[in-house]
């Protein structure tokens, strides 16, 4: 007979955690009067899988008075998502508790939803300086889908402009780089929509470029470009009066047009309103041997065209 023994297996030996991947770009500028600190989200863990569970991520922070003692700062939940901003794969975290002329440094380690703590980060460390200032003399002026901004200029200072969409706080200036004259014009907006716009001063007098806080202001583009003038336009004496006509515009804002009479001591607009058509009758000609007319267009926002060629009729022969 053939006996087989059946041998006892081991107990299951536990998965190993996995352990996010480190943080080796964290650094800081200051942002608006703020240290903000940044680093790139880890893509994977230390075994090179996918980093699918992380949870989250401990900043410390070390101050003048303590240096080389770091503290827990900041705890950056992915779950809670409060405290901090994610931008193009980078996390952005804000300290507003410095004090001028004390030496701070910061670490930070990722965690996995389960607690796995990955390995520090590199350090990142700065001389707190008192920001500049907020700018002054700021003037806005509103154009056609457009705001220029300007501001007066300081020696050895440049300057960051910001624009608020839709209550968001920016992380970055409409400028690509600081600029060095005192004027920006932004432009490609929507007419009649409310913009938020923030100057700042920026100074790289040392290694880490300063940004100060900014002088808020609101502006709203208007349109400030006249239709068309109209074309084709023709006069004729009929039974009714005088029936002047012309070729309808196209433009999308167009409001209506405006039929002017000139006599022979005075020019009038002869409509209460708008004109929706491109046909209007003057019933009430003046006494005279001739009279000429000419018609404008005009838009939503009151913008009126050219004058068209003016065109005379005869209403005694």
């Amino acid at each position: 007979m053939l006996f087989v023994s059946c041998g006892k297996k081991a107990d299951p030996q536990p998965k190993a955690l996995p352990i996010p991947g480190g943080i080796n770009d964290l650094s800081g500028e200051v942002r608006d009067g703020l240290l903000f600190l940044s680093f790139s989200l880890p893509a994977k863990n230390k075994d090179g899988s996918a980093a699918k569970d992380l949870g989250g991520f401990k900043v410390v922070k070390s101050c003048g008075s303590c240096i080389g003692a770091f503290e827990p700062f900041k705890d950056l939940s992915l779950d809670t998502e409060q405290g901090y901003v994610i931008y193009n794969g980078k996390v952005y975290v804000y300290d507003d508790d410095l004090t001028n002329g004390y030496q701070y440094a910061y670490k930070v380690y990722p965690y996995t939803k389960k607690g796995s703590r990955g390995d520090v980060s590199n350090t990142f460390t700065l001389k707190w300086e008192k920001p500049p200032d907020v700018p002054k003399d700021i003037s806005v002026k509103e154009g056609d889908g457009k705001v220029e901004l300007s501001w007066r200029k300081e020696e050895e200072t440049s300057y960051n402009v910001y624009r608020y969409d839709g209550g968001v706080y920016p992380l970055f200036p409409l400028n690509k780089t600081p600029l060095t004259t005192p004027y920006f014009i932004d432009s490609g907006l929507e007419n009649g929509k409310v913009y938020s716009y923030e100057v700042r001063k920026v100074q790289t007098k040392s290694a880490l470029r300063s940004e100060g806080e900014g002088f808020k202001v609101k502006a709203t583009p208007k349109d400030t470009t006249p239709p068309s003038s109209p074309q084709e336009v023709k006069a004729e004496k009929t039974a009714k009066g005088v029936q002047i006509t012309w070729k309808a515009g196209n433009e999308t804002d167009l409001a209506g047009y405006n039929i002017f009479r000139t006599g022979t001591k005075k020019t009038e607009k002869i409509n209460i309103g708008p004109v929706k058509e491109n046909i209007f009758v003057d019933d009430n000609t003046p006494d005279t041997r001739y009279v000429s007319y000419y018609v404008t267009a005009v838009d939503n926002t009151g913008n009126e065209s050219e004058q068209s060629r003016e065109i005379v009729v005869i209403l005694k022969e």
